[in-house]
């Protein structure tokens, strides 16, 4: 599957992306989304979309879910990930399916290929909670 988008910039440090699922900004100078915030909302989203599936073909269910995703970067040049650290906050999940989202998310990071690329250079920690 090949995936397309645009990116549009002036003589300045902000722009939009494009896709032909919509339209977001990106800034360099905090008006907007920067590159890595982009990128980090995009690992959080294939981690979910993963987990979705696995959680739903073992018929485990929770009310709902937050990612929140903390990435280090590099001194070095070129400055990539060193550390990744996710939290993530489970709501209405049943005490007896805790295991099994536990499991379902241990999937889902072997799974996710963004975090397959990211495995690749960073260290990567999360970290599960139910409440």
């Amino acid at each position: 599957m090949a995936y397309n988008i645009k990116s549009v910039y002036g003589n300045e440090d902000h722009g939009i992306v494009e896709s032909k699922n919509g339209t977001t900004t990106v800034s360099f100078e905090g008006k907007s989304f920067s590159p890595y915030e982009l990128f980090l909302g995009g690992y959080a989203s294939c981690l979910h979309s993963t987990f979705k599936s696995i959680a739903d073909k073992k018929r485990v269910y929770f009310e709902g879910v937050t990612y929140d995703v903390t990435g280090t970067k590099r001194e070095e040049i070129p400055t990539l990930l060193k550390e990744l650290v996710t939290i993530i906050t489970f709501t209405g999940v049943e005490k007896e399916k805790e295991k099994a989202i536990i499991k379902s998310m241990t999937l889902a990071e072997r799974y996710c290929s963004i975090s397959a690329m990211i495995n690749m250079i960073a260290e990567m920690k999360y970290e599960i909670v139910f409440k």
